[in-house]
């Protein structure tokens, strides 16, 4: 895999989940035992803005060719990856959250370990196909 392909992966995951929390949140939050109360459902509103957000500026970092703005945007990637993944585990552990959230701990783990792998290689210096 290289770098441009993995982005387009990581874009497209959060650009899907993000429209799904923002324009369906109800019908999301029960299937991970999440509650859907009115509070919960903004909550994953804002949740989801954050995703579309995120999933956007890894959208257009393919396209980058400075490897300091593709560094940046893979550093901040492995902090969200990290504290998405320790929240969701934790709250799966609590009973917070259904077994199902085991899926969103795997998301958040393959989208870490993508991120780490082109930051140590080097090779998101150059997110074009070689």
């Amino acid at each position: 895999m290289n770098g441009k392909l993995y982005v387009t992966i990581a874009a497209v995951i959060a650009i899907l989940y993000g429209l799904a929390f923002v324009l369906i949140p109800s019908e999301l939050a029960p299937l991970f035992g999440g509650s859907s109360d009115p509070h919960a459902i903004l909550n994953l509103q804002f949740f989801g803005s954050a995703l579309l957000a995120w999933g956007a500026i890894v959208w257009f970092a393919r396209d980058f060719k400075d490897w300091i703005a593709i560094r940046g945007v893979l550093i901040g990637s492995v902090i969200g990856d990290i504290v998405g993944a320790i929240i969701n585990v934790r709250a799966t552990l609590q009973g917070l959250l259904n077994p199902l959230a085991w899926t969103s701990t795997l998301v958040y783990m393959a989208l870490l370990i993508g991120a780490l792998y082109f930051l140590w290689s080097g090779q998101g210096a150059n997110l074009q196909q070689r």
